[in-house]
């Protein structure tokens, strides 16, 4: 029931909305006190000749802060189109386009529209006028004939003979080639014309229905000549029947093939159904009961068979459901046929994978540990919550959290991949694709705990890599909101491991299960140098350099206290060299209080450690090529310093220490990395997604093992809520030539098995609605709409006309704006510093509320926020209602993925985003735990937008359908020029470590290029094949100048740090920054330092007069 109440609060706010913007319902008397085109902005078809408001656009009333430079960390650059002022035009008429058979010779059509009419009231007493607009409703029902290809009828009203004439209703039908079926246009018209506005028309709209309410109305596939698509078959159940025309339409009482009637909306709105990952009923298996899958029972349950068999009845379950797929049914049958074999494909890798951990003790105990850690991990969780009133031993004892099938699946498909490195699963990428919000992250959490555990198992003495210890997942992600709240939950994960790991004696070696924290300097120092006292660094700048740190883990994993104890050692005095960070919990009765978290911040730190999970954005690997010091992460380690830590290969470290004294050993390489997780998939694309291709080329041979002369590479697995063509991005991105997606679809995009649509009846989840306003300014649009939303949401709380809503107002109480650009976003902030605020007060006297809302607590969440912000405005959106709640959130794209707020539920998007991949992970963000509302506002001046909105109901119904192939090119020539080079330098640097430190670059001729030749081949061959002669060229002529260099300047150096803006004359350097200053030497490489770096602005300044000159 709470859902449905939840549903209603939203149902009122659009009503509120709709009442603000166009005007009350047809059958509500509507009286106003100012001018009609005053009090609604849509709606409306103005006469002609109209005169119109002036253009105001969002950016003209930007405050300018931190606009000096502009930044891609977060945010799409994106150049404005609006740059002047644009020639408007109000909106004269409304129309719609259908489809019917050559069959079809009659339509319904009913026209509405609202006339107001100006009242004089003379006040008896005082003798004063007042004056007052009271509306008129005019009806035309009538039956049109469309055997007629054009018409044009004045619609009249005999029986009054003041209301508006010239108000036309216009007929166009048009033969669609090579069919016997028609478009058909039909249009209302106002064509007065009046430069005061006083002919227009008001609440306007058309409604189309079939004689009897017949379904005459084809869906756009059946009525065009092509109809063997099979992407349409699968959306067949979400047809489109008709499209505005400076309006939205809608449909009613449609199935896959027609619909009976159709209406013009100028506020549409479509709910989208939400993904339930229940599975249905079986006819042999019966029910199914979630508690089998309790990873709890997984982690406590003593008999291997109990277990195996729960793992065999999802297997035999997903087959049956395969078996009852209607393939007969599909007349592409071909295509169908490939959906099959992808099920069948996917069922016989869950049943290898069950099949390992029925066979293979050590495996099966590898998966006892996962959901032993998944337990935990949701336990301090919970702990964490209310770590007052509870202990995590009484967590423990609870049953949390039952794994959704899909999830558990995905685990046992990757099991043989991760297991047997000599599978063919292990070329294989594997892409979990499911919506947002159901659950992607535990499923390969899931799969990290294993991988922890099995390979510390696995570890034997006599091999020749070390697998107690050692990087062995690298997660990259490529926003820095994603990978601070990824951290987060991988920072619990990891809690948990080390916690079961050093409570419980299990064979899961001797070394600690941590994570690494590898970001930008801006987050946290990179050198322990950052952290001391120079010439060119004051006490207090080492104290900034302090507090980023302090910053990053603001309460324990495993408690949730906050302000957890952090130690610089040996201490904290400026002047000292540091050689770590020490955090502890400050609640004496957590496990971290008297143990260290096994957490690392610092890029020096990280590589001593070599923790076992590394997090990062993507755009940090380009420091690969710039110090051998990373060659750690990849296992690359031959000593261990007892003060210092792991040495990387070719590293330059002292033999031993004293004061205090330190020995250094020799030691084994730890295995490289095993899995590599790439979350967010669609976002590695454009000129991000292909640079880093040529980087993963460098990525993927360092992380490869060499076993008895054969290569075993990392196993690789991506996550995306949205995608189209996978298969060409993970060949271009990572080189490999099959991926599989799970889960696979069915024969309709409704059900995968793993995943169904829930009936929004059923399950009322996020409903969008437009509102594109011709005529006036973006900003009078944004402040009315963001006005209303904010007053209505005061007026549900206090109000005792709305007291049963009281308690389900909370999801819509903090309005989350979304923009496309910072310069828009700019321009909302005055807004609410004034405007909205004098809206609100006018709305509270206009309609009588009792309260007007307040406004005093707007959040930001933009690149212009530094990182350490970002948790505390995240903790701040968690506060509901009455608790010092926000009111607006201000966002941009730093926000479409991986910001996780379950309480939000209203969201206002300021124009289309570019991609649907980005529309649909930004209006995912509201409506994860309580329906929804997202209010998107088109720009009709821009040609995208207008097309969103007519299309407004077609678009939404299959929006991922809409969703844009992503692009990467990683060997083109102008990649190739920016990055061919530093992929030569990374492998060569960091696989010889004779050549591996700063000052031996000279000695290439004695490395060894051949892995380098075969690795750059291999990769160009799969993923660009027609560049793979001039790669090859390229990359040998580099190679060749680089052996020339290294002749000529014996003390060849990869970097020399410039002195006065000049190389010193005695030093020669292979690589240059893109900022070092100009004049370079000729044969340096200017080369990257962050993928997402770009190359310093020039600014243009022009004079007055220069075109006489």
């Amino acid at each position: 029931m709470s859902r449905e109440m939840y549903s209603e609060v939203r149902s009122i706010i659009l009503k509120e909305l709709k009442r603000d913007l166009i005007g009350p319902d047809y059958i509500e008397e509507d009286i106003l006190v100012e001018t009609p085109t005053q009090a609604y902005i849509t709606g409306i078809l103005y006469p002609l000749e109209a005169e119109v408001e002036e253009e105001e656009l969002l950016e003209d009333i930007y405050s300018g802060e931190g606009d000096s430079k502009s930044s891609v960390d977060d945010e799409t650059s994106e150049e404005n189109p609006n740059a002047i002022k644009i020639t408007q035009q109000k909106q004269s008429s409304l129309g719609m386009r259908f489809f019917v058979a050559e069959t079809t010779e009659k339509v319904n059509v009913k026209i509405k529209w609202g006339e107001y009419k100006k009242v004089v009231v003379k006040d008896e007493k005082t003798g004063k006028k007042s004056q007052s607009w009271e509306r008129v409703i005019i009806t035309h029902s009538m039956e049109v004939d469309l055997r007629n290809s054009r018409k044009k009828l004045e619609l009249i009203d005999e029986n009054t003979k003041d209301h508006l004439r010239n108000i036309y209703f216009v007929l166009d039908k048009r033969k669609i080639k090579d069919t016997s079926n028609y478009i058909v246009s039909l249009f209302l018209v106002n064509q007065n014309v009046d430069k005061t506005n006083q002919k227009s028309i008001f609440q306007s709209s058309m409604e189309v229905s079939g004689v009897n309410d017949t379904k005459i109305f084809l869906s756009e596939n059946s009525a065009r000549l092509k109809q063997d698509d099979f992407q349409e078959f699968l959306y067949r159940n979400k047809p489109v029947f008709a499209k505005g025309y400076g309006c939205a339409v809608e449909w009613e009482n449609f199935d896959s093939k027609g619909a009976s009637r159709l209406k013009t909306a100028f506020i549409p709105s479509h709910e989208i159904e939400s993904m339930s990952t229940e599975l249905p009923d079986d006819l042999e298996s019966g029910v199914f009961l979630e508690a089998n899958f309790s990873i709890r029972s997984m982690a406590k349950e003593e008999d291997s068979k109990v277990l195996i068999t729960s793992l065999y009845d999802l297997a035999e379950r997903y087959e049956n459901w395969i078996k009852r797929l209607p393939i007969n049914k599909v007349e592409d049958h071909n295509s169908a046929q490939n959906i099959l074999d992808n099920c069948y494909s996917t069922l016989k890798r869950i049943r290898s994978g069950i099949r390992i951990l029925e066979n293979n003790p050590k495996a099966y105990k590898a998966f006892k540990f996962m959901n032993e850690v998944m337990h935990t991990q949701i336990s301090m969780k919970n702990y964490a919550k209310n770590n007052q009133n509870t202990t995590l031993v009484d967590e423990l004892r609870k049953e949390n959290f039952n794994w959704r099938p899909f999830q558990l699946a995905f685990i046992l498909l990757n099991i043989e991949g991760v297991v047997d490195k000599e599978s063919p699963d292990r070329e294989l990428v594997d892409l979990l694709w499911f919506p947002t919000g159901g659950g992607k992250t535990e499923a390969y959490l899931g799969i990290i705990a294993f991988l922890l555990a099995y390979r510390r198992l696995t570890n034997d003495s006599k091999n020749s890599y070390e697998k107690d210890g050692g990087v062995t997942v690298i997660l990259r992600y490529t926003l820095r909101l994603l990978t601070t709240q990824q951290r987060d939950r991988l920072m619990r994960l990891i809690a948990a491991a080390e916690y079961i790991r050093a409570t419980n004696p299990n064979g899961l070696g001797e070394k600690e299960i941590s994570i690494g924290f590898w970001v930008g300097g801006q987050v946290t120092a990179n050198k322990f140098s950052d952290l001391k006292e120079a010439p060119y660094k004051t006490a207090s700048q080492v104290e900034n350099e302090y507090n980023k740190i302090r910053k990053q883990v603001i309460e324990c994993p495993c408690c949730g206290t906050k302000d957890p104890s952090y130690k610089f050692l040996p201490n904290e005095q400026y002047n000292t060299e540091k050689t770590g960070v020490e955090i502890k919990c400050r609640n004496s009765s957590c496990y971290y209080y008297e143990n260290h978290m096994p957490i690392y911040l610092i890029d020096e730190e990280i590589y001593k450690k070599a923790p076992t999970i590394i997090i990062s954005t993507v755009d940090k690997f380009a420091r690969i090529a710039w110090d051998e010091k990373t060659g750690s992460i990849f296992g690359k380690v031959d000593r261990y310093c007892e003060r210092c830590g792991y040495i990387a290969e070719g590293e330059d470290h002292a033999e031993f220490h004293r004061k205090p004294s330190a020995k250094v050993k020799k030691v084994k390489p730890f295995y490289p990395p095993e899995l590599i997780i790439q979350d967010e998939l669609h976002l590695i694309t454009g000129p991000l997604g292909t640079i880093y291709g040529l980087y993963e080329t460098a990525i993927e041979e360092l992380s490869s093992a060499y076993i008895n002369g054969e290569k075993i590479k990392p196993k690789y697995i991506a996550a995306t809520a949205t995608i189209k063509n996978a298969e060409e991005q993970v060949q271009k991105v990572f080189g490999r030539e099959s991926v599989s997606q799970f889960p696979p679809p069915g024969l309709s995009i409704e059900d995968s098995f793993y995943g169904r649509e829930v009936n929004v009846n059923e399950f009322p989840f996020r409903l969008y609605t437009g509102i594109c306003v011709s005529g006036h300014s973006m900003k009078t649009v944004l402040l009315r709409v963001y006005a209303v939303l904010l007053q209505v949401t005061e007026t549900l709380n206090t109000s005792s006309e709305y007291s049963k809503y009281k308690d389900f107002v909370d999801p819509y109480r903090t309005l989350i704006g979304y923009f496309n650009s910072v310069r828009e976003l700019g321009g909302t902030v005055r807004l609410l510093d004034d405007d909205i605020k004098k809206r609100i007060q006018f709305l509270k006297n206009r309609y009588g509320y009792t309260k007007a809302r307040y406004l005093d607590n707007t959040e930001e969440l933009t690149s212009r926020i530094p990182s350490y912000r970002i948790p505390k405005v995240l903790e701040l959106l968690e506060k509901q209602i009455g608790n010092k709640e926000i009111d607006v959130a201000l966002a941009t794209n730093m926000i479409s993925v991986g910001m996780d707020v379950d309480r939000l539920g209203m969201m206002v998007v300021t124009g289309q985003p570019k991609q649907t991949s980005e529309y649909i992970q930004a209006s995912s963000r509201i409506g994860r735990s309580k329906p929804g509302l997202v209010v998107t506002i088109y720009n009709p001046y821009r040609a995208r937008d207008l097309s969103h909105y007519e299309n407004f109901k077609g678009y939404h119904s299959r929006l991922y359908n809409y969703v844009e192939g992503t692009t990467a090119t990683p060997y083109a020539a102008r990649a190739r020029d920016r990055a061919l080079h530093a992929l030569a330098v990374s492998i060569i640097r960091l696989s010889n470590k004779d050549a591996a430190s700063n000052k031996k670059a000279s000695m290439i001729n004695s490395a060894n290029t051949k892995e380098l030749y075969e690795a750059v081949e291999k990769r160009v061959t799969v993923s660009d094949v027609k560049n793979k002669k001039d790669t090859m060229k390229d990359l040998k002529n580099f190679v060749d100048k680089w052996r020339l260099l290294s002749t000529d300047y014996p003390a060849l150096q990869y970097y020399v740090f410039p002195k006065n803006n000049k190389v010193p004359e005695e030093y020669y350097r292979l690589l240059s920054r893109f900022n070092d200053l100009k004049p370079k030497n000729n044969n340096e490489y200017d080369t990257l330092d962050s993928m997402r770096q770009i190359e310093s602005t020039s600014k243009i300044f022009i004079y007055e007069g220069w075109e006489k000159k």
